[in-house]
């Protein structure tokens, strides 16, 4: 059986730049997993992956400086969106909404942001499809690598509809019908029209690489590109719940026996 038949790898966000006449798949080449024998000849994700405790935070750190050279550039609309959004959440967080400002907040991330914390993720390679197993918020990501079109009239979720195809050793998904309101960054919604594009692929042993362009005509007067990577986890997978967190020191769960 092939060492792919498994639980195979896990990851973290990843994009690809956004053509917007040109169909996803235009450009398959080699493998595309339609069969068990084609699954074998992909490249090896097998594991679980965990982007670096370190590099979350400096990601956070530098999103939130006034001076971080690569923010996603909003329109007026969208900065009126984010503004609005903030004081929204600020108000509920004070006043109405009793789970604001608990770890259940973050566990409808959706797409994109679901991509960049720093828990597990699995790949599983089925004919026709790459599944995303990942711990925050316990999501489940289905890539169509099958050559499928985006559907026409497609009801938006958190996830979205995702469209895949590899180039090479690249898988390239192509991600849209992402509901309106599910953050492009945090604290700034999407307007429906979000479209992301990621490009996974091996850059070593145990390092796979992420970059991500994510594109919306409502919020952004261009589109947002940028990158992050993710390692091979030896710790293994573990159920994504309030008080059993990886907290970026031990990054193990708490498995002290109840007294």
């Amino acid at each position: 059986m092939s060492k792919h038949l498994g639980s195979v790898a896990a990851v973290f966000i990843t994009a690809l730049t956004v053509g917007a006449a040109a169909p996803a798949f235009a450009q398959r080449s080699g493998p595309q997993g339609e069969s068990y024998a084609s699954i074998a000849t992909l490249p090896d994700w097998s594991g679980i992956w965990v982007r670096p405790w370190a590099e979350f935070e400096e990601e956070n750190a530098r999103r939130r400086d006034p001076a971080n050279p690569n923010p996603p550039k909003l329109t007026a609309e969208g900065i009126k969106a984010r503004d609005t959004f903030q004081i929204t959440r600020s108000t509920a967080q004070s006043v109405a909404d009793p789970a604001a400002g608990t770890c259940y907040t973050g566990q409808t991330a959706g797409v994109p942001g679901v991509m960049r914390f720093s828990f597990g993720i699995e790949f599983l390679f089925t004919p026709g499809r790459v599944t995303m197993l990942l711990e925050q918020g316990s999501t489940i990501r289905r890539i169509h690598t099958d050559g499928r079109p985006h559907t026409s009239d497609p009801e938006q979720s958190y996830v979205g509809e995702s469209i895949g195809h590899w180039e090479g050793e690249t898988l390239v998904i192509d991600t849209s019908a992402i509901e309106t309101g599910v953050p492009l960054s945090p604290g700034i919604p999407s307007s429906g029209k979000m479209r992301i594009v990621e490009r996974i692929r091996r850059v070593g042993p145990a390092r796979i690489e992420i970059e991500t362009v994510i594109e919306d005509p409502v919020m952004l007067r261009e589109p947002w590109r940028y990158r992050a990577t993710y390692e091979r986890s030896t710790f293994g997978w573990f159920d994504r719940k309030c008080g059993n967190d990886r907290d970026g020191r031990d990054q193990e769960p708490d498995l002290t026996p109840p007294k």
